[in-house]
């Protein structure tokens, strides 16, 4: 976040606490809306902030290729474990050339 962010969502935070101070039964609809557009502002401003949303849910690759089957959604690790599980089942199977299986 860099500093005209950093002033700028301080200043809609402080506009909404105001607007919290002088809510009540009475307060008119013109008012809510101008409450919602002050929030859409502040929220607008925190995810511009903090940058494109990842595309995997993955630590190590969250902007990387997209596996919907895999759990994390990453396709770069899915390829890994696939690839693991598949040395796993030749080793098992006592195949030649399959890794050896070291614990």
């Amino acid at each position: 976040m860099n500093e005209a962010q950093i002033i700028e969502l301080g200043r809609a935070l402080r506009l909404l606490g105001e607007h919290g101070e002088t809510l009540g039964r009475d307060t008119p609809t013109e008012k809510i809306t101008e409450i919602r557009n002050d929030l859409k502002r502040a929220l607008l401003i925190v995810e511009q902030a903090a940058g494109p949303k990842p595309y995997t849910d993955c630590k190590e690759h969250p902007f990387g290729a997209i596996d919907e089957d895999a759990p994390d959604r990453c396709l770069l690790c899915q390829t890994r474990r696939r690839r693991g599980e598949l040395a796993r089942q030749a080793n098992d199977r006592g195949m030649p050339g399959a890794p050896e299986r070291r614990y």
